[in-house]
């Protein structure tokens, strides 16, 4: 078998063992097999390279490959930064925090990483669940945007949140879907209680 279809079954492999783990609610299982499915498929090309994210052969089925276990991914991790799913154990997830501040701070790095993995998914292969799981990624991290504490700025939020929105409305434009329809009401909700009525930047 050449190297290049060893590490399409390799990567499929693992993607079917993330698929299965994350069935069963257990997501840090799902969420390291896909990690290690996008690692067989992804081109690394070292800290210097530029341009967006790509597969290692570039061929259509390999970038759809990436795109799937990176979208994947990122729901995994957004249903761990709230709070969903179990521990090997069997235990839930959340149980894990102590504190109610320790699962904050987890939310938050969460968050991030699952867009980090959505965006790249929209980069490689973009389709109506990556945009929707990139816009819930944006509009959580609003949602718990600590803005009273200063560590982010009220209208930096209402951007981020505005931001949100328009990937729900891309994902629309692409498949309606009652969900998508659904956060992007919540995001144009929370954003008309700050008096803002727009997705859009004021300049635009």
């Amino acid at each position: 078998m050449r190297p290049h279809d060893k590490r399409i079954k390799m990567a499929m492999e693992r993607r079917e063992d993330a698929i299965e783990a994350f069935k069963r609610g257990r997501l840090i299982e799902a969420d390291e097999a896909y990690g290690e499915a996008i690692q067989c498929v992804e081109d690394q090309g070292g800290p210097g390279r530029l341009g967006r994210p790509r597969s290692i052969s570039g061929q259509e089925h390999e970038e759809q490959l990436l795109a799937d276990c990176l979208s994947n991914r990122a729901q995994c991790i957004l249903d761990m930064a709230q709070g969903k799913g179990i521990l090997p154990d069997g235990t839930p997830f959340s149980s894990q925090f102590e504190k109610k501040e320790h699962f904050e701070y987890f939310k938050r790095q969460a968050l991030q990483q699952a867009e980090e993995c959505a965006e790249k998914a929209c980069l490689v292969w973009c389709d109506e669940r990556s945009l929707f799981r990139l816009g819930l990624a944006r509009m959580l991290t609003a949602q718990t945007a600590r803005v009273e504490a200063l560590w982010v700025m009220k209208e930096d939020n209402n951007e981020i949140m505005k931001d949100a929105g328009r990937c729900f409305l891309k994902a629309l434009k692409s498949r309606p879907n009652a969900q998508t329809e659904k956060m992007l009401q919540e995001v144009k909700d929370w954003l008309a209680q700050r008096d803002v009525f727009t997705l859009y930047p004021e300049y635009v």
